[in-house]
């Protein structure tokens, strides 16, 4: 199986390093955040090929707010996408944060359907970051920008799940304040990997509010035997280790954790369209 690692590293928002060559088949992920849209295209094998991440504002606490800026976006990498392939991209899926399907699930859709992909299917976030992860009786907790979602797994199937309004807005809101800078430039220093070990005590007690609302949620879960972090607020150096503390529970995160969903969006295309196993 494919995993997020240093190939999607070098594709994403980098044309030059796209290749399409000797694909057979192709097919799109679309992830949309609340400050990030993510597209992977991956080929038959559940090979990436190539990766857009761009800046939207197109989503609050879960649910999409902007449509038809949500479309302009996705729109636009797509034909990106298909400007550079001598494939065409004409099959896709996307996903939805917990608890938010009944307002998302046909957006999302229609978003997709309106760039002119057709719909493989449209999946839950943890879901989609277990095709990745393969986790069997453990927790996956995406700690996006606006929101927070969390999802126990026992024998790899998802028996609850939540989404919780907090996340990395509330690092960058604190930074902010801190630097007294205004919050896109506290959205850079969060994400220079150089300044990790300077901003993790500025931040720690935001982690330790986003760990202990985690671990309210899995208190009634008590066999769990690890938790994985995904999303890019978890990129910080130091993150995962606060976190553990708090739930003393083993915690890790796979490489590259903000591109885990995308990928397990794409790789579902997959099992849709009967391909590999």
């Amino acid at each position: 199986m494919t995993t997020p690692g240093l190939d999607l590293d070098k594709l994403v928002n980098q044309p030059e390093n796209w290749n399409f060559s000797d694909a057979r088949q192709l097919y799109a992920g679309v992830d949309l955040g609340t400050y990030k849209a993510i597209t992977i295209i991956i080929d038959e094998t559940g090979k990436p090929r190539a990766a857009r991440m761009r800046r939207a504002k197109v989503v609050r606490s879960g649910l999409i707010v902007d449509y038809a800026g949500a479309q302009n976006i996705v729109s636009e990498m797509i034909k990106e996408m298909r400007a550079a392939s001598q494939l065409p991209i004409e099959k896709g899926a996307t996903s939805y944060p917990p608890q938010t399907e009944y307002a998302n699930i046909d957006a999302t859709r229609y978003i997709l359907e309106g760039v002119g992909l057709e719909v493989l299917n449209v999946l839950d976030e943890p879901t989609a970051a277990n095709q990745i992860l393969k986790l069997e009786n453990g927790a996956i907790v995406d700690v996006g920008v606006g929101t927070t979602g969390i999802a126990v797994i026992k024998d790899g199937k998802i028996v609850f799940a939540d989404d919780e309004a907090t996340g990395g807005v509330h690092l960058s809101l604190v930074l902010a304040g801190n630097y007294k800078i205004s919050y896109e430039e506290a959205e850079e220093v969060k994400i220079d990997h150089q300044k990790s070990h300077e901003i993790l005590p500025i931040v720690r007690p935001v982690i330790e509010k986003i760990a202990s609302i985690v671990d309210a949620c899995l208190q009634q879960f008590n066999d769990l035997t690890e938790v994985c972090l995904v999303g890019g607020t978890c990129e910080l150096e130091g993150f995962t280790e606060i976190v553990q503390k708090a739930l003393s529970i083993k915690t890790f995160r796979p490489e590259f954790p903000q591109f885990t969903t995308p990928l397990g969006i794409a790789l579902s295309c997959l099992d849709e369209n009967g391909g590999h196993s």
